[in-house]
Parts: structure tokens; C-alpha cells; sequence
């Protein structure tokens, strides 16, 4: 069974198809000597933004740390507030100040040097960036104390602990520390963090034995400065743990906590975190563990870690032949690509062919981030092959791409991790989506009911050639079918007898409730299951939906550029012979779990469209130049219109559509 992992593909989503729902409804132990991955890069961050150009004289305080999810957060931001909710100077290299700083791009290793001998203590720590798959990751630590050595690790546990402190997704402190400050003080009191680091140990207590951690009152999630991501001690507990915080139907943080080698939407143990605050802010008498609504431990995942330890072999091995600029037959030749590999329709010359590419460009491969099985996710059993990905790094560190795919762990001891697919004659991915139709004013637009709008984003993208359709069984048991429509992805056929035609419209995207039927909640949950097959095939390729649909959409994040109000779109902006630049730096600011995938001009008219795609890097940043687009002679539009879709690091999509008529 394939699940489907939050990715930033877009294959073109804007021709994919989306599910209209009717009903209403994310130590220690080792170092970097230890890495085989380790590179000569200095592992020391440099500050980013400097706010003022005066030299300090240079103070004794440093904090250090590593960011990591079971590998490290390359390149990632790191911004910290003290306890009054007031931001944090440092100093730069030249001995500027700035307010903030970057992990290094070899080991998530950070060293902030503060402008301060004296910080308000605790520390409250944001670490922003993205993990090996290019999916956005927000997490937090503390310092107690200013007391030498200031170490601070960043972790989905010490995230984990920080929420339990706060009683509230930390980053939703953090966007307004300022206004936060009683709470952040819980971050100092010893006692209390104690209790909630006691908790989250006894809930993956089955994982951190599998990790080989066998008395964990000595394990620190904070401090351990020997903590490094290199797949043993906590760093591999965390990667056989999912670890995240969502929304309950009543609107309350809940703290979730799973086996990561169990299916999509499974919780095993889950925690309101208003309860935890409030237990853990009691004198006497407090019991953080009333926070647990259901569940009380993740289980064992024993099974699919053995082999861990040596997956980053794989990517060492790979590396080695992109350093001599290897061709496509000496990848073949290195067994590195299994003899029946398969993924996504995509075969082992397709690999190798792809591998010769990043050697000619003088490409690295990151260390690789477990995801999760590829089939039969039962932990019990353990996993036979494993979803994995790795970014692909240039000779500047910086994000080429993403690379992902399917591996197989070793036969023996003298074997060797093996790149074998998916199997899967196309790719297939569900997501969860919403949108919302704006003006060019940013204004939202009226007359429709459904604005904004949620729904299931169904992405068929075969391989070139591909033409046949596919039907799609969904978990309410309905069946919808999608067809080839001169786009690479394909899609909903509402006619038996006619393919569809791509319109750019949003149209492309929804199957309507009269001719599919009624899509309810079975269909939003996370974790649903939905099963492609070839028209006319039996076999079934399964894929589920990484995340409940957003349905309480009054305050969803839908992706807004800057300064609409003061000065709206136009269709001259659109069509402008330079180009379209884009801004989203407010939206970023207050969303720093999000990343933006898409930026798209589109203009239609009566009986075609032309678009404009945007190419956009991995880490996309605060805006994008979308390229020229070109009216055709003769081309009479009808409508003129800006996309922009954006995901969240539980695999959520929400897509914001900017239109005007002539």
C-alpha cells in the first residue's frame, strides 16, 4: 500500500482534479564525527537580517544548538524571543547586529552569538525551514538558564514539550510573543518543564527503546550537546515517530503523537494542551497527564528500524559517483538501482539518465529522511520497503530539489540499501485543499455559496505517452473516473463518451457532487484511503489523504499578496511584456509553516486559455517574477487571473484565485 506523503509537487495542479465534499462537514547518542555524510562545511550559522549596521563589542554568550526531525533542518531560520516576548539581537561576523541566524547547510548545527552578556531568561526558540522532503517545519525549544554551556536543541520532542508548557501550538506564541509573555514564563519554570519532558518520555518510551536508549530520566531533549541527527540515539527514536499538533472540531490544540511505520491518520496517543498548561501551571497537585484524551503510548517500531542506521549509506554511495560526474551506465552498474525498478511509471534508465544530470550540475544528495512505508504499513510486521527522500544540494548548499523514492533495506550484513520504486505505473497523490476566488483588490468575490471552498486534490500525472484513463474509488465508495485532457496530469470525466478538455478554470479541478455523488466525511478524514486503477485493471494502487480537509476556512491561511488594497492587480500586470512580479511577504511572515508551490497568470477566452507557470526553487521565499505571457493573435479574453497555491507541513493545500473580467 502507497501512502501518499506531503510533497510540493504540482504537476500542473491547476489542471488536477479536486473532490468537492457536500457534507458539512508532524539523546542523544552519537556525533559528527560519527557521520558518514558529514562535510567539511563550517557548521557555524551566520546571521541573517541585520537591523543595524553599529558594531558591539563582542559579549561571552553564545547559544548552540542542532535543528533536526531524524535529519538535520539544513539552512533553516532561527529567530528567539526572551521572556518578555522581546526579540533577540545577535551579532553577525562582522559584528553587526541581526535578529536572527541560520543553521548550517551540513548538519543543522546553529551558534548565535548574543549582543547581550545578561539575556532575559528562559529563551523561547524558533527554528523555520524546511525537512528532506521540502515540506515547511516550524519548531521550538527553550533555555532555562543563561548558564554556561547555552545549548538548545530544536526537535519534533522539544516542540512537543514547549506545546505541553504553553498549552498552545507554539508557533501561534511565538507570531506574538510580545503578547505572550506570562506564558512564555512557564518555559523557565524547572519543575514544570521537567513534568512535561516526563510526559512526552513516557508516551515514546517504546521508541526510545527501539533507539537503544534505555534509561531515559538521563535523556535530555534540550541540552545534550552531543545530540547530532545521524540516525542513533534520540535521533532515531524521532525518525519512527510522527509527531504533530492539529485542531480539534471544537477548535482545541491537540498534541498527536504516532508510530510513524503505521498508516496516515492513525493517532496512538493524543493531548489537549490547554489541559496540559493548565495542570502544569498548579502549585501542587497538578498531573499533566489528565492532558491525555485517548490513547497513552506510540507502539513499538522495532521492526522497521534494524536497518536504519545504514540508510545514509545510500546516499554516501550515490554521492561518490556524482562527485567523478558518473554517467547513467556507471549508476546502473553500482546495483544502487534494482534490476525491476519502477516508480511512477518512471523506469531504471529514467533513474540513472536523472542521477547523470545531478552529477553533470556537481550535485549532493542531503542525508535521507525516512517517510514511512511504501507497502503494508503495519508496524508489527515492519516495513519491506520504505518511502524515502533527500534534497538535492548544490556546490552552494542551496535546495536544487527534492528527490524521492522507494527503498530496500538490506538482505545481509554484506549487502546494501537498494532504490527499488513504487511500482506504480503513474504518479498518484491526494491532497486535502481549499480555495478562495478574490478580486484584484484582494477583496473576496461574490455570488458563489462555496467561497471560499474545500475539497480532496486528486494529481494523476503518468508518464509522457500515458494516455489511459483511470478510475478513482474513493473511501465512501463511489467511483470517479479522470482522463487524459492535453495537460500532464489528468482530468474528472463528467461525460462517458467525451474526454475532458484542460481549461485552466477552476472548473478542471472539481468533480461535482451531480455527477459523482455526495462526498462526505469518510473522504476528509486524514488517513483516507483512495484506490486508482487502470479502466479496465483489477489492481488497485492505494494512496491516502496525509490530513483531515480544512473545513473551518473563516480564518484559513490562503496565500495573499502584498498591497492589493492600495494597489490592485490589473490585466495590464498580467499580460506585461516583462512579466508578472509577485510578492507574499505579510502572508509569509504569519505563516511561516507554509511554502508556496504555485504561482500561475492564466487568461482565457471564450474556447481556450494560455497560462504563465512560474518556476519555483525549493525554498520559494517572499515572492517569485512569474514569466511573460503571451496573448495569441486572434485571442479575445474573456477573463484575466493569478494563482497561487500554498501547502502547510501536514500536506494541506490551500489555493487563492485572483480574477477580473475586461
Amino acid at each position: 500500500m502507497m501512502q501518499a506523503i506531503p510533497s510540493f509537487r504540482w504537476n500542473a495542479a491547476l489542471l488536477a482534479a479536486t473532490l468537492m465534499l457536500v457534507s458539512a462537514c508532524g539523546g542523544g547518542g552519537g556525533s559528527a564525527a560519527d557521520d558518514p555524510t558529514a562535510t567539511t562545511a563550517d557548521t557555524t550559522s551566520t546571521t541573517t537580517t541585520s537591523t543595524t549596521s553599529t558594531t558591539q563589542a563582542a559579549p561571552s554568550l553564545s547559544l548552540t544548538g542542532v535543528a533536526a526531525t531524524g535529519v538535520p533542518l539544513l539552512g533553516a531560520t532561527v529567530r528567539v524571543v526572551d521572556s518578555i516576548g522581546a526579540p533577540v539581537s545577535f551579532l553577525d561576523a562582522s559584528g553587526a547586529l541581526a535578529n536572527s541566524g541560520t543553521t548550517s547547510p551540513a548538519d543543522g548545527a546553529y551558534r548565535l552569538v548574543l549582543a547581550t552578556g545578561s539575556p532575559r531568561v528562559p529563551l523561547f526558540i524558533q527554528v523555520a525551514g524546511i525537512d528532506a522532503t521540502g515540506a515547511p517545519v516550524v519548531l521550538h525549544s527553550l533555555l532555562q538558564t543563561a548558564t554556561l554551556p547555552m545549548v538548545a536543541n530544536v526537535t519534533p520532542t522539544t516542540n512537543a514539550t514547549v506545546a505541553l508548557l504553553l498549552g498552545a501550538n507554539p508557533k501561534t506564541v511565538f507570531a506574538d510573543a510580545i503578547n505572550n509573555a506570562s506564558s512564555i514564563a512557564l518555559l523557565g519554570n524547572a519543575t514544570a518543564v521537567t513534568a512535561a519532558s516526563d510526559l512526552v518520555k513516557t508516551i515514546i518510551k517504546t521508541n526510545l527503546t527501539d533507539a537503544k536508549i534505555t534509561d531515559s530520566k538521563k535523556l535530555d531533549f534540550f541540552q545534550d550537546a552531543a545530540f547530532a541527527a545521524n540516525k542513533s540515539g534520540l535521533d532515531a527514536a524521532l525518525e519512527g515517530l510522527r509527531i504533530q499538533i492539529v485542531k480539534s472540531a471544537g477548535g482545541r490544540d491537540l498534541l498527536q503523537f504516532s508510530n510513524k511505520f503505521n498508516l496516515l491518520g492513525v493517532t496512538e496517543t493524543s493531548l489537549d494542551l490547554a489541559t496540559a498548561k493548565t495542570e502544569l501551571s498548579m502549585t501542587t497537585g497538578g498531573s499533566v497527564a489528565k492532558a491525555i484524551v485517548s490513547g497513552k503510548a506510540t507502539t513499538s517500531a522495532t521492526k522497521s528500524m534494524a536497518n536504519l542506521g545504514t540508510l545514509d549509506n545510500l546516499s554516501v554511495d550515490l554521492n561518490k559517483l556524482f562527485a567523478v560526474n558518473a554517467a547513467a551506465s556507471d549508476f546502473i552498474a553500482s546495483n544502487k538501482i534494482g534490476a525491476t525498478y519502477l516508480h511512477n511509471g518512471r523506469d531504471r534508465q529514467y533513474l540513472a539518465d536523472k542521477f547523470e544530470g545531478y552529477a553533470t550540475n556537481d550535485y549532493q544528495l542531503s542525508k535521507i529522511q525516512v517517510l514511512g512505508c511504501a507497502v503494508n504499513p503495519i508496524p508489527t510486521a515492519g516495513c519491506s520497503k520504505f518511502l524515502i527522500s533527500a534534497l538535492v544540494m548544490d556546490k552552494s548548499g542551496q535546495h536544487a530539489e527534492v528527490f524521492s523514492d522507494v527503498a530496500v533495506p538490506p538482505a545481509s550484513a554484506t549487502a546494501s540499501w537498494v532504490l527499488a520504486g513504487n511500482g506504480l505505473s503513474a504518479d498518484y497523490a491526494v491532497y486535502p485543499a481549499a480555495y478562495a476566488s478574490y478580486n484584484f483588490d484582494g477583496s473576496l468575490t461574490t455570488g458563489s455559496s462555496a467561497n471560499p471552498g474545500y475539497g480532496v486534490q486528486v494529481v494523476i500525472a503518468p508518464p509522457a505517452g500515458d494516455t489511459t484513463s483511470r478510475i478513482v474509488q474513493i473511501p465512501s465508495g463511489y467511483s470517479i473516473q479522470f482522463a487524459y485532457c492535453n495537460s500532464s496530469t489528468f482530468c474528472v470525466k463528467t461525460l462517458s463518451t467525451v474526454n475532458p478538455v484542460a481549461t485552466g478554470e477552476l472548473q478542471d479541478m472539481l468533480a461535482q457532487p451531480l455527477t459523482v455523488g455526495a462526498l462526505g466525511n469518510l473522504d476528509a478524514a486524514a488517513g483516507a484511503k483512495y484506490q486508482v486503477s487502470l479502466s479496465g485493471s483489477t489492481t488497485l494502487s492505494p494512496v491516502y489523504l496525509p490530513a483531515e480537509v480544512p473545513r473551518e476556512l473563516s480564518n484559513a491561511p490562503f496565500p495573499m499578496l502584498n498591497g492589493l488594497a492600495a494597489k490592485p492587480l490589473t490585466k495590464t500586470d498580467i499580460t506585461a511584456s516583462t512579466g508578472l512580479t509577485l510578492s507574499w511577504e505579510d502572508w509569509a511572515a504569519a505563516n511561516p509553516d507554509m511554502h508556496v508551490f504555485l504561482a500561475r497568470t492564466l487568461v482565457t477566452s471564450a474556447t481556450s486559455f494560455v497560462y504563465s507557470d512560474a518556476t519555483l526553487p525549493v525554498v520559494t521565499g517572499t515572492g517569485i517574477k512569474i514569466p511573460k505571457l503571451t496573448i495569441p493573435s486572434g485571442f479575445v479574453p474573456i477573463r484575466y487571473q493569478v494563482w497561487l497555491g500554498a501547502q502547510d507541513s501536514l500536506g494541506r493545500r490551500y489555493f487563492s484565485q485572483f480574477s477580473a473580467v475586461p
